[in-house]
């Protein structure tokens, strides 16, 4: 029989440290090698090189991102986590608010995350702050529509 309270702390305690410190590797302890990502603005995908590349991008965008959980609750393998954004955009303080739905494996291990929040905010911070476009641009995470069709291009 699973201990859902303590699973549920080992995936908060992994998921807030990750987002303390992010990097492409920060959340390693917490994927399964099949995990899949849902997430607005980013690649959905299947597994840690996903992430890995995704995060690269979103790092680049805004290096200086972190991530506070400000409430959570849980069902057996269903976490739903409230998380405040803050980073650095342009050269201003921007933070916006999302929520993660994680389904998590008894061992604690992510098996899927879908993220939830309105990127329209983000989206019209960028185009209203020109010293951002550069880095939006060089990340890969600005042109989404764009990087679709050039793949759709080259297949």
């Amino acid at each position: 029989m699973t201990d859902w309270p303590v699973v549920h702390e080992r995936v908060l305690t992994l998921f807030g440290a990750g987002w303390d410190k992010p990097g492409p590797h920060a959340w390693d302890d917490l994927l399964d090698p099949d995990v899949e990502f849902v997430q607005p603005m980013l690649r959905d995908g299947r597994g840690p090189a996903s992430w890995w590349g995704e995060a690269e991008r979103l790092l680049e965008l805004l290096p200086d991102l972190r991530g506070d959980v400000l409430e959570w609750a849980g069902h057996d393998e269903t976490i739903f986590i409230h998380v405040r954004f803050r980073a650095t955009l342009g050269g201003e303080t921007f933070t916006w608010q999302a929520v993660d739905v994680l389904r998590v494996n008894n061992d604690g291990r992510l098996l899927r995350r879908e993220s939830f929040f309105d990127s329209a905010p983000l989206a019209r911070t960028v185009a209203l702050r020109p010293h951002a476009w550069a880095a939006w641009w060089r990340s890969g995470i600005a042109p989404l529509s764009v990087r679709r069709r050039m793949r759709r291009r080259r297949r």
